[in-house]
């Protein structure tokens, strides 16, 4: 009888040691963040010849050429990134450089992964000669536009490039956050010549920033985009008044939050070197405060996976992009997302 009862203590002691664990604490927010990320994904254009823009290249018998199954992969690939970036969640926010039309936008919110997040529009046409636009995709669930405009950049020679797009959107929480997608005039001519205009561009989302300033106390911003310039260049340091994230924090002061892997020579995109022109910059106040709409320098970063690169001949990662000049390679884009996630308290 004894033996019987020695044998059951046993048996009954490992659930005796589960019992007695105290419960582990869940590190995780209870809540997904809320994630926005952005995305120069290099020439995304329809099939179709239209006669307003120069497009040409980009049809079926283009110099590309531009077909409808490279379109259809270019899709699948952009697909693939929104669908991994923030796993396992889908990122809130998602904006774009270098699309032609709403056409090519609904291809996406339509195509396999994507759509069961029913993602909105929010575009606006440029007046950019090869007819590429900045866009956003948000997710109607997580954030609700109140209101979106284009804001148009007048160039020192009067060329044309792409407008800012500016969306003010509430959280599921009520609170506002103030979103800026950009796609600055890019380093064709040089980047000494070309800098006045993206000076231009900065002045004119400055002067945007300050009348919201005037308006709203503290408005929680964010700010993304291919701005053809590194995070130390005038235009961002002078034009925008970005600061880095390492000097004191001011609720109405912006800040590059890629900063540090700026300094550490990482980037987004590979022409001589690496450059950090994709960035994310944010208002203070969601870097200071610790109740609302939250963010941190470490909640940033460049997305690269394995798939985004390649390695040339010595050995050296690159991007993997869909073409050069006219030779398709059929990769993803010649630049890297970046992404950043916000907690709600």
């Amino acid at each position: 009888m004894q033996i019987r009862n020695l044998l059951f203590l046993i048996a009954l002691l490992p659930m005796l040691a589960v019992v007695a664990q105290p419960a582990k604490k869940n590190t995780k927010s209870a809540k997904q963040p809320f994630t926005a990320m952005f995305y120069n994904v290099e020439n995304l254009y329809d099939t179709l010849n239209d006669p307003k823009i120069n497009d040409d290249e980009f049809t079926p018998s283009g110099k590309v050429p531009w077909t409808k199954e490279r379109l259809d992969n270019k899709i699948k690939h952009i697909g693939q990134v929104i669908t991994d970036i923030a796993k396992p969640a889908m990122p809130d926010l998602i904006g774009f450089a270098e699309i032609e039309n709403r056409q090519v936008l609904e291809m996406l919110t339509s195509s396999a992964g994507l759509s069961k997040i029913k993602y909105s529009i929010a575009h606006f046409e440029s007046p950019d000669e090869r007819g590429i636009d900045v866009a956003m995709l948000y997710n109607p669930s997580t954030f609700k536009v109140v209101t979106s405009e284009q804001l148009h950049v007048t160039l020192p020679d009067n060329d044309l490039t792409r407008d800012i797009l500016y969306v003010k959107g509430k959280l599921t929480t009520g609170k506002v956050l103030h979103v800026f997608i950009n796609h600055w005039p890019s380093r064709r001519e040089g980047s000494e010549i070309s800098a006045a205009k993206r000076m231009a561009a900065a002045n004119v989302l400055r002067s945007k920033l300050d009348a919201i300033q005037k308006l709203e106390k503290d408005p929680s911003i964010l700010i993304m985009g291919d701005f053809n310039d590194e995070p130390s260049d005038k235009s961002i340091t002078q034009g925008l008044k970005a600061l880095t994230h390492d000097e004191t924090i001011a609720n109405n002061n912006l800040y590059s939050l890629l900063f540090p892997e700026y300094k550490k020579g990482e980037g987004t995109l590979f022409y001589k070197d690496w450059d950090l022109f994709d960035q994310i910059i944010v208002s203070g106040n969601v870097l200071s405060q610790k109740k609302g709409l939250r963010t941190s320098v470490n909640e940033a970063e460049i997305y690269s996976a394995d798939y985004l690169l390649f390695k040339n001949k010595t050995g050296e990662s690159r991007p993997n992009r869909t073409m050069s000049g006219y030779k398709y390679y059929g990769g993803y884009s010649d630049h890297l997302p970046v992404y950043v996630k916000f907690y709600v308290k």
